[in-house]
């Protein structure tokens, strides 16, 4: 019998796939270098540090860096990217009474949610983010964002593609939450 995972993402990570021995070893050289590239960050600042340094700091090469990453800015928006496909299959489990918004910001703090010994690492990467600046850019990717759009719309009874009332309970949701990770790392 399995263990029970020890916090929400766990359980919800596990409930969206059962990967591969290559899948999470994939995945795991993956998270690596994320935070290799994530401490320099935190150390010399976005700007001045380059792939090879990542990639010197993981211990791989270039060619593994860029198997894994398109570039450092790809890496950077890495965890962004993932809390955001995380609220996605949160909001499609999210009870049917809810209101748009009201699911939508609830799926969002169910992604949110971590055992505390995780905020230090949460609050480090959330800093790096914002001192670089890409806390500004849009989260997610836009194939998980319009997902998102497309659900919030289905659960208003409208069409996403001519009624911007979707969009803006979304971004409007998003900035919320942004606003609110600034004020947590202030």
């Amino acid at each position: 019998m399995a263990p029970k995972p020890s916090s929400p993402v766990e359980q919800e990570t596990r409930e969206i796939a059962n990967p591969s021995m290559a899948e999470r070893r994939r995945d795991f050289v993956r998270l690596e270098i994320e935070r290799a590239g994530m401490d320099l960050f935190a150390v010399r600042g976005y700007d001045p540090v380059t792939v090879q340094d990542i990639a010197d700091a993981a211990g791989i090469g270039r060619r593994t860096f860029f198997r894994h990453f398109r570039s450092k800015e790809e890496l950077l928006q890495a965890y962004d990217n993932r809390m955001v496909e995380r609220a996605l299959h949160s909001l499609q489990k999210r009870p049917a009474n809810e209101s748009a918004a009201e699911a939508l910001c609830n799926a969002l703090l169910k992604t949110a949610e971590m055992p505390s010994e995780q905020e230090p690492i949460a609050l480090h990467r959330n800093k790096v983010l914002q001192e670089a600046g890409a806390d500004k850019v849009l989260a997610g990717t836009a194939e998980v964002r319009e997902a998102i759009i497309s659900l919030i719309a289905e659960r208003m009874g409208l069409d996403a593609e001519s009624d911007q009332r979707p969009h803006v309970i979304v971004w409007s949701v998003f900035a919320a939450a942004r606003a609110s990770t600034r004020q947590w790392v202030a």
